[in-house]
């Protein structure tokens, strides 16, 4: 741990000192300038250098847009790659806004066909086509991707059937026409695929690329990865720094004022807000620890975003395959006093699945319309009531060890550790924490080795089935293995139905059941408290999908 501070720290210094010897060279330069105008009575404004540098926070684990499951991953793919669709400053969908100039969609809603634009091409000169769109989605499909984002496009004909082995390729309904045409076949209307579209495991990749690097090393460095969007990754020194550069190749690159991003990969607040503050940073998340030093000044701002974080309990094995241990957990955490002595910033207390401000049947809040709370806020005594009848049940007198999964940053600990003291004081149970690095969190995960685990989900697209079809026996995200035949069965007919009010409701009863059996243990809805130097310029933090939109994001004033 002390290590990785030390090189934190190394990093930051690294970064100031190149910082400072840029700026005694343009110094030195406008000095000069300065000096042979005054001569002539005139003076040159100093220009602004197109160059953001924002906090990641964790090393991605892969950039293979088949295979990524995260936010540190799909953060940088949105940046680099483009889909066919992409959301505009408003947070809309229009055509034109990705690499689709239009579409049409059938009377029945289910053929979808893309007509893509004229002069778009990879990184390496060569022109993105329908046929990259096909071969990309199929291989996602492929079994032997072992993608666990493949159910995505369960939406499409014959997706599900090859994915699980029960059919071919050919017999998916994605085809490319010609170069500029691609053609997708839905089995149910699904109001919620346009939007999949431009999500990141929809993002393609040029087949002859991807066949000479292959599947297993795309995306582990910059030269195995070909680029479609605003950015291209330029260097990914792991566990320190991602530096993006604007792709000179990108079809709307006249829209792109930034010349580099620097991501840098700071897990400890402190040391992120020392960054902030000596201009290194120019976004900050603002630890809890801090929220009284920057709420009042004009750089800060709360952001709600549609994102759910979630004790994670191992379903299939040890105490928490049952239910009532679970309940037990979930019902002992005061999340009132979480969010507002612990987080402290305009995140709120959830007692469903779905966040707040997700739109449902005819556009109204679906968490309105879905019968939540699910349970009481911490509610003491029937945790203890639970926990009595879960031990009775397991012929249990007390808990084993116990052990708690979060990351290894200080806010993750910090969360850890305030629900560990929870856990005590209203169950009288001791909890082991244990912190690590986030991907190998993730890899703990789908491999179920852990107890339980702080966990959070943000929204791929802005529709509830993005927080609820993850809990499907079998899905890959589901690495809760939680399993209930009546909750499938409505998650399928949500899926398959063309009736929307129908869709809605299914999905209303799935969460019901969810939360009776507390699939997961519901903690927050998250909101983000940032601080942004007042010479940013759009740059954009959605409601959902990723932390941040740099497309249109530019320095202004920075100099004056």
């Amino acid at each position: 741990m002390k290590r990785k501070n030390w090189l934190a720290l190394l990093l930051t210094l690294v970064l100031a000192l190149s910082a400072l010897l840029a700026g005694c060279s343009a110094n030195n330069n406008s000095s000069s300038q300065s000096k042979n105008n005054s001569s002539s009575g005139t003076q040159t404004a100093k220009t602004d250098e197109q160059v953001l540098t924002l906090n990641l926070a964790a090393d991605p684990p892969n950039l293979n847009p088949f295979t990524s499951t995260d936010v540190a991953s799909f953060d940088v793919l949105n940046d680099v790659l483009e889909g066919l669709t992409r959301y505009d400053k408003d947070g809309q969908l229009k055509p034109g806004s990705g690499l689709a100039k239009s579409w049409d969609i059938s009377s029945d809603g289910l053929t979808y066909t893309f007509h893509l634009k004229d002069g778009i091409k990879w990184s390496d000169g060569n022109p993105i086509t329908a046929y990259d769109f096909e071969y990309s989605w199929k291989k996602v499909l492929d079994p032997k991707t072992a993608s666990q984002y493949a159910y995505q496009f369960y939406y499409i004909q014959g997706a599900e059937e090859y994915n699980s082995g029960k059919g071919s390729a050919d017999q998916v309904g994605i085809k490319a026409l010609d170069d500029k045409t691609l053609q997708v076949k839905l089995k149910a209307p699904a109001p919620q695929f346009l939007g999949l579209t431009a999500f990141g495991t929809y993002l393609p990749q040029e087949k002859s690329f991807v066949e000479k690097v292959g599947v297993d090393k795309l995306g582990s460095s910059p030269d195995t990865l070909v680029y479609s969007g605003p950015f291209v990754l330029k260097q990914w020194n792991h566990d320190q720094n991602l530096v993006l550069e604007k792709n000179p190749d990108y079809w709307d690159k006249d829209s792109v004022k930034l010349q580099k991003v620097n991501l840098l990969i700071i897990k400890d607040a402190n040391t992120q807000a020392q960054n902030y503050d000596n201009g290194t940073l120019d976004q900050m998340r603002v630890p809890s620890d801090l929220m009284d030093k920057y709420k009042n000044t004009k750089e800060f701002s709360i952001k709600p975003v549609a994102t759910n974080w979630y004790i994670q309990f191992n379903d299939k094995k040890g105490i928490f395959k049952n239910v009532n241990i679970r309940k037990a957990f979930t019902l002992a955490i005061d999340r009132k006093a979480f969010t507002e002595q612990v987080l402290k910033n305009g995140s709120i207390p959830a007692e469903s699945i779905v966040p707040p401000g997700v739109p449902g049947y005819n556009g109204e809040d679906f968490s309105k319309q879905d019968g939540s709370p699910f349970f009481k806020d911490n509610d003491v005594q029937a945790a203890k009531d639970y926990l009595k009848k879960g031990l009775e049940e397991l012929g249990l007198k007390e808990l084993p060890t116990i052990t708690f999964t979060a990351d290894d940053t200080s806010a993750a600990k910090k969360n850890a550790e305030a629900l560990q003291q929870m856990w005590n004081q209203n169950l009288g149970v001791n909890v082991q924490i244990k912190n690590e690095a986030f991907k190998i969190r993730l890899d703990d995960m789908n491999k179920g080795n852990y107890d339980m685990v702080l966990a959070g989900w943000g929204a791929d697209y802005n529709d509830p089935m993005t927080f609820l079809d993850m809990w499907e026996t079998n899905n890959g995200n589901n690495t809760a293995f939680y399993s209930n035949p009546e909750y499938d069965k409505l998650i399928d007919d949500a899926k398959s139905t063309p009736d929307l009010k129908k869709r809605n409701d299914d999905m209303i009863q799935a969460e019901k059941i969810a939360m009776n059996d507390m699939a997961i243990g519901p903690l927050y809805f998250q909101a983000y408290a940032i601080v942004t130097k007042s010479y940013v310029k759009d740059l954009i933090v959605p409601n959902f999908g990723t932390d941040w939109e740099l497309k249109w994001a530019y320095i202004e004033g920075k100099n004056q």
